[in-house]
Parts: structure tokens; C-alpha cells; sequence
């Protein structure tokens, strides 16, 4: 069970990686007809947050290790919760600023 587990843990990791980047995920594939619209990138990453949390707490609940594929800057975006600008700028490592990246 552990390893299905982990094994949803990194799969949610993944999609909210590939949200960040405006990549094609499975959810794009659940509302084909909403790609046009501008909110449906924040409604997706939102989604994406979500799952990623809810399986984080299920592993947290259930004495599964699940800290070691995470950053300590995303450990402490995860703790605080809150999907917010930050999040989205800087979960990589890197901060966008007037156009430029830079280290975070």
C-alpha cells in the first residue's frame, strides 16, 4: 500500500509540475472546450493543488514518508497551504520577475 500511495503522491507532484508550466495534463482532457478561456489555466492549477495536498495529507495521515521528492521550498509551500503567487513563481526554484528568471 505504501508504494501505491507514494506512487499517487508523485503522480500528484507531477501534474501540479506540469500546471505550473501550462503542460497538457488529464485534465485538460476533461474539459477540452475550456482551453479558450483564461481562468480555466488558474481553475487547473488550483485542481492540480488540491490533489496534490489531499494525497500529501493522506500519506502524512498514514505514517508515509512523502517529504523526500519535494524541495524545502516546496515542503514549506505545502505546509503553509495557501496556493498563492509565490507558489506558482517559484515552486521550481526560480522566481519571475519583469520578464527574467532568477534564482528564488
Amino acid at each position: 500500500m505504501e508504494a501505491k500511495l507514494f506512487e499517487y503522491l508523485q503522480k500528484a507532484k507531477d501534474d501540479f509540475d506540469r500546471t505550473v508550466l501550462c503542460k497538457h495534463t488529464e485534465f485538460d482532457d476533461l474539459y477540452p472546450y475550456m482551453m479558450e478561456h483564461q481562468q480555466f489555466f488558474w481553475y487547473k492549477r488550483h485542481a492540480a493543488w488540491s490533489a496534490l495536498l489531499t494525497v500529501v495529507k493522506i500519506a502524512g495521515d498514514l505514517g508515509v514518508e512523502w517529504r523526500q521528492i519535494f524541495t524545502p521550498e516546496q515542503l514549506t509551500m505545502i505546509e503553509r497551504r495557501v496556493l498563492d503567487k509565490r507558489v506558482l513563481d517559484e515552486w521550481f526554484g526560480i522566481d519571475v520577475k519583469d520578464g527574467q528568471m532568477t534564482e528564488a
